[in-house]
C-alpha cells in the first residue's frame, strides 16, 4: 500500500493537549530565566510546569503508535509549528520528553530524535514546507500534514501538500491518521509527473482567464489565495467557453494586471476521466457552505473549505480531492445569452500539480476557438456525479435540455 514519503505533525492541539504559552508557563513560584527549564516529565504521557502544576501537556493516546507507524513505513517524520522564535528551545524540550518506539530496533527514543525535520519557527507553515522540500528534494505531493487549525490548509492550497484537519479539539487519533492517509492515497493514484516527456495523452479540458502572476503560480504547480470572493474555495476556475475565459482575462486587465486566456490541459486524459472524482453541485444550495473570503477571517475561511469538503462527502459520498462543477449566473459582458448560465469547474492545487498544466493563447485565438466541451454534455464520459439536487437546480432555471441529456446518457 502506498505511503507518503514525509508525514508532518503539528504540535499544540494535534499531538498533545495543551499549549506552550510563554505568557503563562514559568510564571509561578520558582520561575527561572530559561523557560524550557520549567518543563518536567510526570509520566510517559504527561508534562507539567514546575512553577505551576496546572499548566500541563498531555500527549494524545495514539500519537506514539502513529509516530512508530510512520517510521515503520519508511517515511520521514517532521514536526511543524508556527510559534515565537523564543519558544524553539521550549518546544524542543517538550518533544524530547515524550517518547515513541523506533521500529528499527524496538527501543524507545525521544520523539524529537525520531524526527528528521524540526520546523518550529515564526515562519508560516507554507514557508516551513518550502524549506523541507528544498532540504529533502521531495515533491509536495509526497507529503501530508496533520493539524488542528484549518487556516494551515494553505499548505494544500498553495503547495499541494495533503492536509488533514483534526476536528473537535480531540487531537490526532489513529482513525484520523488513517483517514488522512486514505485521502492522500486517493490523490496520489491520479498523479502524473510534470516532466514534459510524461504526457501520454494530453487533452484540453477548458479555458481560464487569469493574471500573469496566477499563470506563473500554476506553471510552477502552485496555488494562490485571492483578495476577491472565491465561492467554492481557492483553486483554478475553468470554463468550457473560451469567450468567458477572455471575459475574465479582460477583468484582470481592467484591474491593471496583465490578463491572459489559458488553455487548460490534462496530461493523461484517461486518468482524468476515470481516476479523478468529480461532482456537479447546485449553484445555490443551503446545505453547502459557500466561501466569502473577503469578509471572513483566515481561520473562518480555512474551516469553510474543510466544512464544505465534509458536507460534499456526507451528502453525496464524494471525497477529497475532487473536481467541482457548477453553473454560474450571467454577468454583464459575458458572451452568452442574457440571463442564461454558464459552466464552471474548480480544480484544486493538488489536482493541478498532479495532472494539469496550462498554456497561454492570444485573445484573438480565444475568440475564434470553438467550444470543445459543453461540460454538461460530458457528465457520463467524465464520470461526473450528478446529485438529485443538481437536477432540480437545472429544472428550476428552465434547463430541461440538460436534464434530458443526463437522463438519456
Amino acid at each position: 500500500m502506498s505511503f507518503p514519503k514525509l508525514v508532518a505533525l503539528d504540535t499544540d492541539g494535534t499531538i498533545w493537549e495543551g499549549k506552550l504559552d510563554e505568557t503563562v508557563w514559568g510564571k509561578g513560584n520558582g520561575a527561572v530565566h530559561a523557560l524550557e527549564d520549567v518543563i518536567e516529565r510526570v509520566d510517559s504521557s504527561l508534562l507539567r510546569d514546575k512553577t505551576n502544576n496546572e499548566n500541563t501537556l498531555r500527549i494524545y493516546d495514539d500519537v506514539s503508535a502513529i509516530i512508530s507507524d510512520i517510521l515503520k513505513n519508511g517515511a520521514s517524520l517532521a514536526f511543524v509549528s508556527n510559534n515565537s522564535a523564543n519558544l524553539k528551545a521550549v518546544y524542543d524540550k517538550a518533544l524530547s520528553l515524550f517518547v515513541a518506539t523506533n521500529p528499527a530496533d524496538d527501543k524507545e527514543f525521544p520523539i524529537l530524535e525520531l524526527a528528521k525535520y524540526n520546523e518550529v519557527s515564526e515562519e508560516p507553515k507554507v514557508e516551513q514546507f518550502r524549506k523541507i522540500r528544498e532540504s529533502s528534494g521531495l515533491d509536495y505531493l509526497e507529503m501530508i500534514l496533520f493539524d488542528d487549525e484549518a487556516v494551515n490548509n494553505l499548505v494544500r492550497i498553495q503547495l499541494g501538500v495533503s492536509f488533514s484537519a483534526i476536528r473537535d479539539k480531540k487531537g490526532l487519533s489513529w482513525d484520523a491518521y488513517q483517514e488522512g492517509l486514505t485521502a492522500w492515497r486517493r490523490m496520489s493514484k491520479a498523479t502524473i509527473p510534470s516532466n514534459p516527456s510524461t504526457k501520454p495523452t494530453p487533452v484540453i479540458i477548458g479555458y481560464s482567464g487569469q493574471s500573469r502572476e496566477t499563470i506563473d503560480f500554476v506553471q510552477k504547480g502552485e496555488g494562490w489565495t485571492r483578495p476577491w470572493t472565491c465561492r467554492w474555495g481557492f483553486g483554478l476556475y475553468v470554463t468550457d467557453h473560451p469567450g468567458i475565459a477572455k471575459f475574465y482575462s479582460d477583468w484582470e486587465k481592467a484591474e491593471g494586471r496583465e490578463g491572459w486566456v489559458c488553455a487548460v490541459w490534462v496530461r493523461d486524459y484517461e486518468k482524468w476521466m476515470n481516476m479523478v472524482d468529480k461532482v456537479w453541485i447546485p449553484e445555490n444550495y443551503t446545505g453547502l457552505p459557500q466561501m466569502d473570503n473577503r469578509r471572513t477571517t483566515p481561520e473562518e475561511t480555512g474551516w469553510n473549505q474543510e466544512d464544505r469538503d465534509l458536507a460534499v462527502d456526507k451528502k453525496w459520498g464524494i471525497q477529497t480531492p475532487y473536481v467541482l462543477f457548477s453553473r454560474h449566473r450571467y454577468m454583464d459582458g459575458m458572451p452568452i445569452k442574457l440571463n442564461t448560465r454558464s459552466n464552471e469547474m474548480l480544480i484544486t492545487t493538488q489536482t493541478m500539480r498532479s495532472l494539469v498544466y496550462v498554456t497561454e493563447i492570444s485573445d484573438e485565438e480565444a475568440m475564434r476557438t470553438p467550444i470543445p466541451y459543453d461540460y454538461h454534455l460530458h457528465t457520463k464520459q467524465w464520470n461526473i456525479a450528478i446529485p438529485e439536487e443538481t437536477k432540480e437546480d437545472f429544472l428550476k432555471h428552465g434547463e430541461t435540455e440538460i436534464v434530458d441529456f443526463i437522463m438519456k446518457a
